[in-house]
């Protein structure tokens, strides 16, 4: 008899916290407040600056409260996993996404919120979520975000909403490469890391293409994507390559280009070794090494074009930790290990880009990643050499909205 009652109780303080929340999503104050009793209390930590912080009682400060969130926020998702009753409380387990109006800069975090119950109202109410987060997108409209993944700092642009889309740029870039095309497509998630080694990324001990392709799906797991596509460009198609194919549930759809499955070509292990030294030594000449580069990923005409970008890439590149660049090349050339036989198994819907005039990845390896990966298609961009995403974006923005909307 006991339990029976013990689970009617339950029922209905699931079903209280449930109206409350509906109530909450239609921004309806008055049927909100029928749920909350006349002496509860809000409690919500944070920095001051976030207008929802702080802790207030009664049902005039919560009236007040429930017209603010609105002011201060627009949700964008909202999900539950898990609610479930323990005692006189109620947690609610689950993720929100919101656009921070203040700073028109989008937040999201997973949350815990415990309602406590008294006479089938609410009496208590506080929230657990990301509130450094929180106030750092208050305090600044950056979208770069940064956390410790297996000991090694990854810093990231999270922007916009709607499907997610995840780039993975080429050695000596950064995520600032992918702007042209994160710009021209508003209506998604762009999700642009920058990669170990490079921007604000760090580095660690043996960390391999391999590990930091389980380390991006460690992240894509514990930020709650259940499907992402992923745009690999270069080392960042082959990261791509290797989740795609040890984590199919995960990826919709592949888009690479300037990239390769192979081990680097033997006769050029010399050429890179000495780039290896320079980074690693005092040289002066470590400013001709990056020009060289920029002429091995670009063409004359986009250097022409481009000539403001590509000193600001000079700039960053000579203010770069350079043992992790180093480091970088290292495990994206000297040590990487042929993927031919593992991308046979990748499941994703598969675009390969090839620049006709790209001597860095010549069109044969595209042409060789298109044949192993099952309904994979090739396209070879005639005046395209080593970026694609800078010289043609539009091609790379007309795959994603053919992906998405088919």
């Amino acid at each position: 008899m006991n339990s029976q009652i013990n689970a009617e109780s339950q029922n209905l303080e699931i079903n209280v916290v449930q109206g409350y929340l509906s109530a909450f999503g239609q921004n309806n104050t008055a049927k909100a407040l029928q749920y909350i009793h006349p002496n509860a209390v809000w409690h919500i930590d944070g920095d001051p600056i976030v207008k929802t912080v702080g802790i207030i009682q009664g049902h005039q400060a919560i009236k007040q409260w429930l017209e603010d969130f609105p002011q201060a926020f627009k949700p964008l998702t909202f999900s539950i996993t898990q609610m479930f009753s323990a005692e006189q409380d109620v947690l609610v387990v689950g993720r929100f996404r919101h656009l921070v109006l203040a700073t028109q800069t989008i937040v999201d975090s997973d949350y815990i919120i415990k309602f406590t119950l008294q006479e089938a109202k609410i009496i208590r109410y506080q929230i657990f979520e990301d509130s450094l987060l929180l106030s750092h997108v208050h305090n600044d409209s950056s979208p770069s975000r940064q956390i410790m993944i297996n000991t090694t700092t990854y810093a990231w642009n999270d922007t916009g909403n709607g499907a997610a889309i995840i780039y993975l740029h080429g050695l000596f870039l950064d995520r600032n490469f992918w702007r042209p095309i994160v710009q021209a497509l508003p209506g998604y998630r762009h999700i642009c890391f920058d990669l170990p080694g490079h921007g604000e990324s760090g580095w660690r001990d043996q960390l391999n293409l391999d590990a930091i392709a389980q380390d991006i799906v460690l992240w894509i797991q514990e930020y709650g994507i259940e499907k992402v596509t992923l745009v690999g460009h270069s080392q960042g198609g082959m990261i791509a390559m290797r989740i795609a194919a040890q984590h199919p549930a995960l990826i919709t759809h592949l888009i690479l280009m300037n990239t390769s499955a192979r081990e680097e070509y033997p006769e050029r292990l010399l050429t890179w070794r000495e780039r290896e030294k320079i980074l690693l030594s005092n040289s002066c000449y470590k400013l001709e090494l990056f020009k060289e580069i920029q002429q091995l990923k670009y063409g004359q005409q986009d250097l022409n074009q481009h000539q403001e970008t590509r000193e600001v890439e000079l700039t960053r590149l000579m203010t770069a930790n350079h043992e992790h660049l180093a480091k970088a090349l290292a495990a994206a050339v000297l040590h990487r290990a042929d993927l031919r036989k593992q991308i046979t198994t990748i499941q994703a819907k598969t675009y390969v880009l090839s620049g006709a005039m790209d001597t860095a990845t010549p069109i044969e390896l595209g042409a060789e990643i298109a044949q192993l990966i099952p309904n994979a298609i090739h396209q070879v961009l005639p005046q395209a050499t080593h970026s694609i995403p800078s010289e043609s974006p539009q091609i790379i923005c007309n795959i994603l909205n053919h992906i998405h909307e088919s």
